[in-house]
């Protein structure tokens, strides 16, 4: 089958290799399409620990079963799909408590095994959600950062009525806006420096600002000074950082998205007399995938902006070089099989 592999730093190449081999409680599913992430751009950049080449690269993917060798009855041959690409133990205490996506031993699929730049990929059973015909394949490719995003929110406990601000304009701090606006957030301030995702936000009807002084600016005059019920922040930089205890209010809370790459400083004297609420998320469980699911269905037009461009297997080392030293200005990009 065609593939797309990753032989080297900043280097794939459109190669033939075999077609996996299902075995029990596996699929098979024809790749559709699948799109790029940031983390494949860090894969590619020779930025991720754990990646060795050859790899396929990939977690975020749509596409048909072609193969089954499972015991579930509730998908068959055919059905239309999308897949939760984390791989997890199953039997440490956060397995057993219903957060797989806190398992210490958490591998992905695009990272530990082959992922979606290819014909077909191999997947357990228990990784395959069933999407509605109404939802398109090319859309659908969109649910696992929705479901990132969707964590992120319900782990927040947002409110009717919160007023929130969004660190960060990437595809995750865009997608926390929308979700946040249709679960009732009645003002939503997003801040951001590069000016492509800054019009981006604008024309996703965003209130948007680019700066520090800026940001505490505007959440201050739509709060009459009290600060944001909710800070989202998407980047895990220390420049978000800094400044991020003057945006939210007394009690408030702070929502970390954005992975770091090292410490993050915070005034903790802020968080101590402010009693705000500081809490972490990573990536999301089964029941966020089934609401990103959801959503893509009734909210179509909202999510469909998100899809910058649609390009082939062949392209996919131009794509990646350009999105990797910014050539590429794109939301999200999507390769189609």
């Amino acid at each position: 089958m065609k593939a797309v592999l990753y032989k080297d730093i900043q280097f794939v190449e459109m190669s033939h290799i075999k077609k996996p081999i299902i075995t029990n409680s596996e699929a098979l599913i024809k790749v559709k399409y699948a799109g790029i992430c940031g983390t494949d751009l860090h894969i590619f950049d020779g930025l991720h620990p754990r990646v060795r080449p050859p790899l396929v690269m990939g977690h975020e993917i749509s596409g048909i079963i072609d193969e089954l060798n499972i015991v579930r009855n509730d998908i068959k041959i055919g059905d239309r799909v999308i897949i939760d690409p984390l791989i997890s133990c199953g039997h440490c205490l956060p397995c057993r408590e219903g957060s797989p996506n806190l398992c210490p031993n958490l591998k992905l699929v695009g990272i530990d095994q082959n992922g979606g730049f290819e014909e077909y990929v191999k997947i357990k059973d228990d990784k395959l959600y069933k999407i509605p015909n109404s939802l398109p394949l090319d859309l659908a490719t969109l649910v696992e950062p929705i479901a990132v995003a969707v964590h992120a929110v319900r782990k927040s406990k947002l409110l009717v009525g919160d007023k929130v601000v969004i660190m960060g304009g990437g595809p995750i701090g865009q997608l926390v806006a929308q979700i946040c606006r249709i679960n009732g957030a009645s003002s939503i301030v997003l801040s951001e420096i590069q000016p492509e995702r800054l019009n981006f936000a604008k024309k996703m009807a965003l209130i948007t600002v680019s700066s520090k002084e800026e940001t505490i600016k505007k959440i201050m005059e739509i709060t009459k000074g009290e600060g944001a019920d909710i800070v989202y922040e998407a980047v895990g930089i220390q420049a978000t950082y800094n400044y991020i205890t003057e945006l939210v209010k007394v009690g408030g809370k702070i929502i970390t998205i954005g992975a770091a790459n090292k410490p993050i400083a915070l005034d903790m004297w802020k968080v101590y007399f402010g009693e705000l609420n500081l809490m972490g998320t990573h990536v999301y469980t089964p029941k966020d995938i089934e609401i990103g699911v959801e959503l893509l269905n009734d909210y179509p037009k909202v999510f469909r902006p998100f899809i910058s461009k649609v390009i082939g297997l062949k392209d996919l080392q131009a794509e990646l070089k350009g999105l990797v030293d910014g050539t590429s200005k794109a939301m999200k990009v999507l390769v189609k099989l």
